[in-house]
């Protein structure tokens, strides 16, 4: 069993509400904001993906020794009371922190269960709003990204346990700002930009990731071309090209297909540096041990990737005035819907029976 440590909790003078000020439409959030969102997003999966197609064991156990290593916890201090205990899957927390220090404290911009289900050969992401209206111990009802604020890691896990009745110990933390770096480290990626797209990305989202330190060349032409990183950020930002926000999760996940897909082909020379630059940028409750393991099942079994994005249509999700409490902006819906959908994802039989009550947030 691991070694429990006390939870460090966050420095409470944090001005937790700084940029959570919305318009009256969910679908007016500010570029700016959008942009964090997405490239935390990112840098998270590819990190997280590094690790599990991480190369050949020597390799792979003398670079964790490089990751940063978090506090550990017991599933009492984590609020586990959940069915899944009793399905082979693994669980993680991934949480990408809207900061860009080297530290790992703020918010959690990026919430995604990420599921190691060795019993389907699957890798699944869930994909839960940053702004999800939840329930945090000693809190009363919040924003979820708060309680990564809040009380760190552990009150992060603690509060995705309690409100969608799950299992989860362990988690990866991931700042963001490197994924341009990660991105032109595999080498590009090839993409087929249409005109529109090509013009939201000059007038939109280049002079954007300009302003904020991370290099990007106008996009010239139009068909498939050989994308940086950078570009290939811009690219997948896109919300305002036909299509709106569904055709921009489409970007995202193209994206993230084209770099899963170039990172398992990989030669193994090149594996090391890409690792060494995602841990870098992580840190985790995760032994040696367990991440080659997840690393060694990943590489022998090939495994496929799914995704799920909570609240989804079913979920009830309140919008424009009904979705403010005050003059804040939340992401109101059904838990118990949403919960129910999250276990039918990870375990794949429809069968879920609640282990505890779930609060409905759509009150």
């Amino acid at each position: 069993m691991k070694k429990t440590k006390k939870s460090t909790a966050v420095n409470s003078g944090i001005d937790i509400y700084s940029s959570t000020k919305r318009h009256a439409r969910h679908a007016k959030v500010k570029p700016a904001n959008r942009q964090k969102r997405i490239i935390i997003i990112l840098v998270s999966i590819i990190a997280v993906l590094a690790l599990l197609f991480g190369g050949a064991y020597w390799y792979l156990n003398d670079l964790l020794n490089n990751v940063n290593r978090g506090e550990t916890y017991t599933p009492s201090e984590l609020g586990v009371n959940s069915t899944l205990e009793e399905h082979e899957v693994i669980n993680i927390a991934l949480l990408g922190i809207d900061t860009r220090t080297e530290s790992f404290k703020g918010r959690s911009d990026a919430i995604i269960i990420l599921t190691i289900d060795k019993e389907h050969d699957k890798i699944k992401m869930t994909s839960i709003a940053r702004d999800s209206y939840v329930e945090i111990e000693d809190r009363g009802y919040d924003k979820l990204t708060h309680a990564y604020a809040y009380g760190s890691a552990r009150l992060a896990m603690k509060t995705i346990n309690e409100n969608y009745d799950m299992n989860i110990t362990d988690y990866v933390t991931v700042n963001f700002f490197g994924i341009a770096d990660i991105i032109d480290e595999i080498g590009g990626l090839t993409v087929d930009v249409d005109e529109s797209e090509r013009y939201v990305m000059n007038t939109e989202y280049v002079p954007e990731l300009n302003r904020i330190g991370i290099p990007c060349e106008k996009i010239t032409k139009t068909g498939p071309q050989h994308l940086t990183g950078a570009q290939a950020l811009a690219y997948s930002r896109n919300r305002y090209s036909p299509g709106g926000d569904a055709a921009r999760t489409g970007r995202q996940r193209e994206i993230l297909s084209l770099m899963f897909e170039r990172v398992k082909k990989m030669g193994i020379s090149k594996l090391p540096g890409l690792i060494k630059m995602a841990l870098g940028k992580c840190e985790t409750s995760l032994t040696n041990n367990e991440i080659t393991s997840m690393a060694t099942w990943a590489l022998t079994k090939s495994p496929t990737i799914e995704s799920l994005s909570i609240p989804d249509e079913d979920c009830g999700e309140k919008s424009g005035d009904d979705a403010f409490i005050g003059k804040y902006w939340y992401s109101i819906y059904d838990l118990n819907i949403a919960t129910q959908k999250i276990h039918d994802f990870i375990k794949e039989e429809g069968t879920y029976l609640k282990s505890q009550e779930t609060t409905s947030a759509t009150n």
